[in-house]
Protein backbone atom coordinates (compact mmCIF):
# COMPACT_ATOMS: atom_id res chain seq x y z
CA UNK A 1 0.00 0.00 0.00
CA UNK A 2 1.16 3.51 -1.07
CA UNK A 3 1.22 6.23 1.28
CA UNK A 4 -1.75 7.83 0.42
CA UNK A 5 -3.75 4.53 0.84
CA UNK A 6 -2.14 4.81 4.25
CA UNK A 7 -3.17 8.33 5.22
CA UNK A 8 -7.03 7.90 6.39
CA UNK A 9 -5.54 4.81 8.67
CA UNK A 10 -3.05 7.21 10.66
CA UNK A 11 -5.77 8.29 13.17
CA UNK A 12 -7.12 4.48 13.96
CA UNK A 13 -3.42 3.42 14.29
CA UNK A 14 -1.96 5.93 16.55
CA UNK A 15 -5.38 4.75 18.39
CA UNK A 16 -4.39 1.45 18.91
CA UNK A 17 -6.92 -0.59 16.97
CA UNK A 18 -5.70 -0.89 13.39
CA UNK A 19 -5.02 -4.48 13.05
CA UNK A 20 -3.65 -6.67 10.70
CA UNK A 21 -2.09 -6.25 7.12
CA UNK A 22 -2.92 -2.69 7.37
CA UNK A 23 -1.35 -2.20 10.87
CA UNK A 24 2.24 -4.02 9.39
CA UNK A 25 1.84 -1.51 6.10
CA UNK A 26 2.38 1.28 8.50
CA UNK A 27 4.90 0.06 10.70
CA UNK A 28 7.14 -1.22 7.42
CA UNK A 29 6.83 2.44 5.92
CA UNK A 30 7.69 3.48 9.99
CA UNK A 31 10.88 1.06 9.95
CA UNK A 32 11.94 2.78 7.17
CA UNK A 33 11.09 6.83 7.79
CA UNK A 34 8.78 6.95 5.53
CA UNK A 35 8.32 11.03 4.71
CA UNK A 36 4.94 11.39 4.66
CA UNK A 37 4.06 8.36 7.13
CA UNK A 38 6.13 9.63 9.91
CA UNK A 39 5.18 12.77 9.96
CA UNK A 40 1.67 11.48 9.21
CA UNK A 41 1.75 9.46 12.41
CA UNK A 42 3.15 12.01 15.08
CA UNK A 43 0.31 14.77 13.91
CA UNK A 44 -2.18 11.85 14.81
CA UNK A 45 -0.37 10.65 18.06
CA UNK A 46 -0.70 14.55 18.79
CA UNK A 47 -4.31 14.45 18.29
CA UNK A 48 -5.18 11.29 20.53
CA UNK A 49 -2.64 12.81 23.05
CA UNK A 50 -4.87 16.02 23.53
CA UNK A 51 -7.82 13.23 24.47
CA UNK A 52 -6.34 13.84 28.47
CA UNK A 53 -7.24 17.26 27.67
CA UNK A 54 -10.17 17.40 26.52
CA UNK A 55 -11.47 18.62 30.22
CA UNK A 56 -13.27 21.82 29.95
CA UNK A 57 -11.13 24.96 31.35
CA UNK A 58 -12.38 26.21 35.19
CA UNK A 59 -14.15 29.53 35.68
CA UNK A 60 -12.24 31.75 38.12
CA UNK A 61 -13.28 32.17 41.24
CA UNK A 62 -15.42 35.81 41.74
CA UNK A 63 -13.16 36.46 44.46
CA UNK A 64 -10.31 36.91 42.13
CA UNK A 65 -11.49 38.94 39.99
CA UNK A 66 -12.20 41.57 42.55
CA UNK A 67 -8.82 41.48 43.45
CA UNK A 68 -7.50 41.90 39.88
CA UNK A 69 -9.93 45.17 39.28
CA UNK A 70 -8.72 46.86 42.80
CA UNK A 71 -5.43 45.95 41.50
CA UNK A 72 -5.75 48.03 38.27
CA UNK A 73 -7.67 50.78 39.89
CA UNK A 74 -4.83 51.35 42.55
CA UNK A 75 -2.42 51.30 39.22
CA UNK A 76 -4.49 54.50 38.10
CA UNK A 77 -5.18 52.64 34.70
CA UNK A 78 -8.80 51.93 35.02
CA UNK A 79 -9.76 54.44 32.26
CA UNK A 80 -7.25 52.21 29.92
CA UNK A 81 -8.45 49.02 31.41
CA UNK A 82 -12.47 50.04 30.71
CA UNK A 83 -11.84 51.40 27.35
CA UNK A 84 -9.81 47.68 25.98
CA UNK A 85 -11.72 46.40 23.94
CA UNK A 86 -12.94 43.50 25.14
CA UNK A 87 -10.62 40.20 23.76
CA UNK A 88 -13.07 37.29 21.58
CA UNK A 89 -12.41 34.14 23.58
CA UNK A 90 -10.24 31.72 21.96
CA UNK A 91 -11.02 28.43 20.67
CA UNK A 92 -10.08 26.32 23.89
CA UNK A 93 -7.69 23.60 22.63
CA UNK A 94 -9.40 21.02 24.44
CA UNK A 95 -12.30 21.69 22.05
CA UNK A 96 -10.12 21.67 19.20
CA UNK A 97 -8.80 18.51 20.79
CA UNK A 98 -12.35 16.89 20.89
CA UNK A 99 -13.40 17.52 17.41
CA UNK A 100 -10.46 16.31 15.96
CA UNK A 101 -10.86 13.33 18.53
CA UNK A 102 -14.68 13.01 17.42
CA UNK A 103 -13.94 12.91 13.48
CA UNK A 104 -11.16 9.74 14.04
CA UNK A 105 -13.67 8.05 16.04
CA UNK A 106 -16.49 8.56 13.73
CA UNK A 107 -14.47 7.94 10.77
CA UNK A 108 -13.14 4.26 12.53
CA UNK A 109 -16.43 3.64 13.57
CA UNK A 110 -17.73 4.25 9.84
CA UNK A 111 -15.18 2.09 8.50
CA UNK A 112 -15.54 -0.68 10.63
CA UNK A 113 -19.77 -0.31 9.76
CA UNK A 114 -18.70 -1.30 5.99
CA UNK A 115 -16.48 -4.09 7.17
CA UNK A 116 -19.59 -5.89 9.22
CA UNK A 117 -22.17 -4.66 6.01
CA UNK A 118 -19.72 -6.36 3.74
CA UNK A 119 -19.37 -9.51 5.86
CA UNK A 120 -22.75 -9.66 6.76
CA UNK A 121 -23.53 -9.72 2.38
CA UNK A 122 -21.41 -12.33 2.50
CA UNK A 123 -22.79 -14.22 5.00
CA UNK A 124 -26.02 -13.57 3.41
CA UNK A 125 -24.84 -15.29 0.19
CA UNK A 126 -23.56 -18.05 1.65
CA UNK A 127 -26.78 -19.21 3.52
CA UNK A 128 -28.59 -18.74 0.07
CA UNK A 129 -26.17 -21.00 -1.32
CA UNK A 130 -26.47 -23.52 1.38
CA UNK A 131 -30.14 -23.21 1.26
CA UNK A 132 -30.25 -23.88 -2.49
CA UNK A 133 -27.47 -26.26 -2.04
CA UNK A 134 -29.97 -28.20 0.82
CA UNK A 135 -33.46 -28.15 -1.48
CA UNK A 136 -31.23 -29.49 -4.70
CA UNK A 137 -30.33 -32.63 -2.40
CA UNK A 138 -33.80 -32.91 -1.13
CA UNK A 139 -35.20 -32.87 -4.26
CA UNK A 140 -32.74 -35.19 -5.45
CA UNK A 141 -33.17 -37.52 -2.70
CA UNK A 142 -37.11 -37.54 -3.21
CA UNK A 143 -36.30 -38.61 -7.20
CA UNK A 144 -34.23 -41.56 -5.91
CA UNK A 145 -37.22 -42.77 -4.02
CA UNK A 146 -39.60 -42.24 -6.11
CA UNK A 147 -36.66 -43.96 -8.74
CA UNK A 148 -36.50 -47.10 -6.22
CA UNK A 149 -40.53 -47.37 -5.77
CA UNK A 150 -41.26 -48.00 -9.19
CA UNK A 151 -37.87 -50.34 -9.64
CA UNK A 152 -38.86 -52.59 -7.03
CA UNK A 153 -42.82 -52.04 -7.64
CA UNK A 154 -43.88 -56.20 -8.96
CA UNK A 155 -46.43 -54.18 -11.17
CA UNK A 156 -43.64 -52.33 -13.36
CA UNK A 157 -42.02 -53.73 -16.40
CA UNK A 158 -38.12 -53.48 -17.05
CA UNK A 159 -36.65 -52.10 -20.46
CA UNK A 160 -33.58 -51.63 -21.79
CA UNK A 161 -32.99 -48.84 -24.02
CA UNK A 162 -30.37 -50.12 -26.60
CA UNK A 163 -28.49 -47.51 -27.69
CA UNK A 164 -28.25 -46.59 -31.52
CA UNK A 165 -24.28 -45.95 -31.21
CA UNK A 166 -22.40 -49.11 -29.60
CA UNK A 167 -20.40 -47.04 -27.56
CA UNK A 168 -22.91 -45.72 -25.59
CA UNK A 169 -24.31 -46.59 -22.69
CA UNK A 170 -27.67 -48.43 -22.01
CA UNK A 171 -30.37 -46.70 -20.44
CA UNK A 172 -33.13 -48.72 -17.98
CA UNK A 173 -36.57 -47.74 -18.07
CA UNK A 174 -39.21 -48.92 -15.40
CA UNK A 175 -42.71 -48.40 -16.80
CA UNK A 176 -45.48 -48.60 -14.15
CA UNK A 177 -48.96 -48.33 -15.15
CA UNK A 178 -49.74 -45.53 -12.68
CA UNK A 179 -46.65 -44.36 -11.11
CA UNK A 180 -44.79 -43.18 -14.38
CA UNK A 181 -41.62 -44.27 -15.50
CA UNK A 182 -38.40 -44.23 -13.71
CA UNK A 183 -35.63 -43.37 -16.22
CA UNK A 184 -31.81 -44.11 -14.69
CA UNK A 185 -28.06 -44.43 -16.66
CA UNK A 186 -24.63 -44.07 -15.91
CA UNK A 187 -21.21 -43.07 -17.71
CA UNK A 188 -23.66 -40.98 -20.02
CA UNK A 189 -21.45 -37.95 -22.03
CA UNK A 190 -22.01 -34.69 -21.60
CA UNK A 191 -23.95 -32.44 -23.70
CA UNK A 192 -24.27 -29.10 -24.94
CA UNK A 193 -26.15 -26.50 -23.11
CA UNK A 194 -28.14 -26.01 -26.86
CA UNK A 195 -28.77 -29.56 -27.22
CA UNK A 196 -31.27 -31.91 -24.40
CA UNK A 197 -32.02 -35.66 -24.57
CA UNK A 198 -35.87 -36.04 -24.82
CA UNK A 199 -37.99 -39.27 -24.01
CA UNK A 200 -41.01 -40.56 -26.22
CA UNK A 201 -43.70 -42.84 -25.99
CA UNK A 202 -44.10 -44.18 -29.02
CA UNK A 203 -48.03 -45.42 -29.47
CA UNK A 204 -48.88 -48.39 -31.98
CA UNK A 205 -51.03 -46.03 -33.54
CA UNK A 206 -50.30 -42.36 -34.16
CA UNK A 207 -47.39 -40.07 -33.15
CA UNK A 208 -44.84 -40.04 -30.27
CA UNK A 209 -45.99 -38.46 -26.98
CA UNK A 210 -43.20 -36.36 -25.31
CA UNK A 211 -42.45 -37.77 -21.75
CA UNK A 212 -39.61 -35.55 -20.47
CA UNK A 213 -36.50 -33.70 -21.44
CA UNK A 214 -33.04 -34.05 -19.47
CA UNK A 215 -29.43 -33.81 -19.33
CA UNK A 216 -26.77 -36.00 -17.39
CA UNK A 217 -25.58 -34.75 -14.44
CA UNK A 218 -22.01 -33.49 -13.88
CA UNK A 219 -21.11 -37.45 -13.39
CA UNK A 220 -22.40 -38.81 -16.12
CA UNK A 221 -25.92 -39.78 -14.13
CA UNK A 222 -29.58 -39.81 -15.37
CA UNK A 223 -32.13 -40.54 -12.86
CA UNK A 224 -35.75 -38.86 -13.50
CA UNK A 225 -39.24 -40.12 -12.89
CA UNK A 226 -41.89 -38.45 -15.21
CA UNK A 227 -45.58 -39.47 -16.00
CA UNK A 228 -47.24 -41.36 -18.77
CA UNK A 229 -50.44 -40.32 -20.25
CA UNK A 230 -50.85 -42.80 -22.51
CA UNK A 231 -52.21 -46.41 -21.25
CA UNK A 232 -48.93 -48.80 -20.92
CA UNK A 233 -50.66 -51.31 -23.49
CA UNK A 234 -50.84 -48.81 -26.01
CA UNK A 235 -47.63 -48.16 -26.10
CA UNK A 236 -45.21 -49.68 -29.04
CA UNK A 237 -41.98 -48.24 -27.54
CA UNK A 238 -40.01 -45.89 -25.98
CA UNK A 239 -37.73 -43.63 -27.83
CA UNK A 240 -34.81 -40.89 -26.65
CA UNK A 241 -33.83 -38.58 -29.06
CA UNK A 242 -31.32 -35.80 -29.02
CA UNK A 243 -33.22 -32.48 -29.34
CA UNK A 244 -32.36 -28.52 -29.21
CA UNK A 245 -32.69 -27.38 -25.74
CA UNK A 246 -36.17 -26.85 -24.18
CA UNK A 247 -37.48 -30.02 -26.49
CA UNK A 248 -39.66 -30.48 -29.63
CA UNK A 249 -42.99 -30.63 -30.31
CA UNK A 250 -42.16 -34.23 -32.05
CA UNK A 251 -39.09 -35.64 -32.93
CA UNK A 252 -36.38 -33.87 -35.23
CA UNK A 253 -33.79 -36.77 -34.90
CA UNK A 254 -33.74 -40.63 -34.84
CA UNK A 255 -33.62 -42.21 -31.79
CA UNK A 256 -30.26 -42.48 -30.30
CA UNK A 257 -32.10 -44.95 -27.62
CA UNK A 258 -34.82 -47.60 -28.15
CA UNK A 259 -36.67 -50.04 -26.38
CA UNK A 260 -39.83 -51.96 -27.61
CA UNK A 261 -42.49 -52.51 -25.36
CA UNK A 262 -45.67 -53.76 -26.57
Amino acid sequence: MDCEQLAPLYEEYALGVLEGEERAEIEAHLARACPNCTPGIEKARWVVAQLARMAPEAQPPQSLKSKILDAVKSSGNVTAFAKAPPKRAAFPVWAWAAAAALAVLTGYSIRQMGNLNTQLADLRRQMKIATLQSKALQDQLEIGRQVTSIMMSPDSMPLKLMPKDKNMPMVHAYLHPHMGVAITAEQMPSMPAARTLQLWSVPKNGKPVSIAIFHPDPQGQIEIVAPVTMPMNEIAALAVTEEPAGGSPQPTTNPAWMAQVN
